[in-house]
């Protein structure tokens, strides 16, 4: 070979090299501030970010790489209070995909976690439900992981934590369930909890929260809703006709249920999750910190 060809092709080869060296992606820096996990919680009904119940200690001291937001809606249920239920959900789903979308645009590798209890953890796994079916700005991948403790919309496919429960929540499942998410989604409920855990042949129970759900609805949800309402009627005609339904709302049954539900609230059980161990030694509280202080 020449010199000449040979010095040809070292000029070809450093051309190429240059070009290369060129369009090689340089590495950037993420802003800063970034933390690896973002921790959104939710507090139940009653609760806000001044005093946000469980959802403090379940979020305290994840350390330095996890930032924790609580999640500020109205939290009421009733007509005569700023809100009912379903307005007061609806608000809290909102503020919870616009705090996670916020934190992703400034910060594209961090990953986002839910968490919420009774009235945050129904929010939060709607949140969670809408991004594991592709119906949200985010991404399934983006989301690390989720714990719901006292979901009034507890599915009996979802990853329960603790001892084995019969029925589901009280304002029905998720259709839909988690989709993508459901390996990173975990749901806690006491048994004795009516709000996550009503039997199924509590009819009158579950309509009056379904209704409680559906009152001023998040409209991502109104399908679900309406499978939801479609399943409890098929359910009661599947038993016995349209007697059935008159049976259940006959005033002997409906008295049976709130005498049932009246015991559940004086038992406390809603409130139990500090003392109620999902393992020998873990309470429900101590195991979701675990969990979340693992992402990072």
């Amino acid at each position: 070979m020449s010199k000449r060809i040979v010095a040809a092709c070292f000029a070809v080869l450093s051309l190429v090299a240059g070009v290369a060296v060129s369009v090689m992606p340089t590495a950037t820096a993420a802003p800063a501030g970034c933390p690896k996990i973002y921790v959104l919680a939710i507090p139940g009904t009653w609760a806000n970010g001044a005093s946000p119940g469980i959802m403090a200690e379940i979020t305290s001291g994840l350390g330095a790489d996890t930032k924790v937001s609580f999640v500020g809606y109205d939290a009421t249920a009733f007509p005569w209070e700023r809100a009912i239920y379903g307005k007061s959900k609806a608000q809290a789903v909102a503020n919870t995909k616009g705090l996670a979308l916020s934190m992703l645009r400034r910060c594209p590798g961090t990953r986002i976690a839910l968490t919420g209890y009774s009235q945050g953890a129904d929010a939060a796994g709607d949140v969670a439900s809408e991004i594991g079916t592709g119906r949200a700005e985010i991404r399934p991948g983006q989301v690390a992981g989720v714990v719901l403790i006292s979901d009034p919309r507890r599915s009996r496919k979802d990853n329960l934590v603790g001892p084995p429960v019969r029925g589901e929540g009280s304002g029905g499942p998720r259709l839909d369930g988690m989709g993508w998410v459901l390996p990173r989604a975990f749901t806690i409920c006491e048994p004795k909890d009516i709000y996550c855990n009503v039997p199924r042949d509590w009819y009158l129970t579950r309509i009056v929260g379904y209704l409680a759900e559906t009152s001023n609805p998040t409209p991502s949800q109104i399908l679900q809703y309406q499978a939801e309402a479609g399943a409890i009627v098929a359910e009661l005609l599947t038993l016995g006709g349209p007697g059935k339904i008159v049976g259940e709302l006959s005033n002997k049954r409906a008295r049976e249920q709130i005498i049932s539900f009246d015991n559940f609230l004086q038992s406390g059980a809603h409130g139990s999750y500090r003392t109620f161990q999902v393992k020998p030694g873990v309470t429900a509280v101590q195991w979701a910190h675990q969990f979340l202080a693992g992402l990072a």
